[in-house]
């Protein structure tokens, strides 16, 4: 199945997909809103989703009835932020449906979920570069992320591992940055949490 966002005002993302099969393998493809990094360029990155949270999709799709149907809210004053689609697609079935906004619990969890991702790997992307060319302001992001975590605001955070690995274990960098990221792999590591490695662009 497969998400889409869609919005010129869109930040971190103006526009991206998330696509997942029923085994977990997913790919991201977004076009970064032009931020501190004035980096627009095509981003993509391929990963393993958890199994919970691909068994959460898929659930979900079926009780939506495979997105056959309308789910926007069709309420006034609503404020614009972005088409989101979820599609799917297999040999015996397939639908899909494009809102703004939904009142469907159901759909606000996966609108949830898919933002979530979208978000942590942002945060991967950003660390990364930080880390090569900011090294001084790896500590306001770290921190940025943590509240993120504290509020549910991100998703799969095991796709961080790699890089918050490399900034744990920097001794060249600010000890401050460095617990924040021992910090957020601490919960990442708890039971339950399992590791994936991505393989980005």
């Amino acid at each position: 199945m497969r998400f889409g966002f869609d919005w010129s005002q869109g930040f971190p993302w103006q526009s991206y997909s998330i696509t997942v099969q029923s085994d977990g393998k997913a790919r991201f493809e977004g076009i970064p809103h032009p931020d501190e990094t004035s980096d627009s360029s095509p981003y993509h990155q391929d990963f393993t989703i958890t199994e919970a949270n691909c068994q959460k999709i898929f659930m979900l799709a079926e009780k939506l009835n495979y997105f056959q149907g309308n789910f926007e809210a069709h309420l006034k004053h609503v404020a614009q932020t972005g088409q989101k689609t979820l599609q799917y697609q297999s040999p015996h079935l397939q639908g899909s449906t494009t809102y703004n906004f939904s009142q469907d619990p159901d759909v606000q969890e996966l609108t949830r979920l898919f933002t979530g991702i979208a978000m942590t790997i942002d945060y991967g992307r950003k660390l990364a570069f930080q880390y090569r060319y900011d090294k001084l302001g790896l500590d306001e992001r770290l921190k940025e992320l943590e509240g993120l975590v504290a509020s549910h605001g991100v998703e799969e955070l095991a796709l961080l591992v790699p890089m918050l690995e490399k900034i744990a274990d920097d001794p060249d960098l600010m000890n401050i940055s460095r617990q924040s990221a021992r910090r957020l792999l601490r919960g990442i590591n708890q039971p339950g949490v399992a590791a994936r490695n991505p393989a980005s662009q």
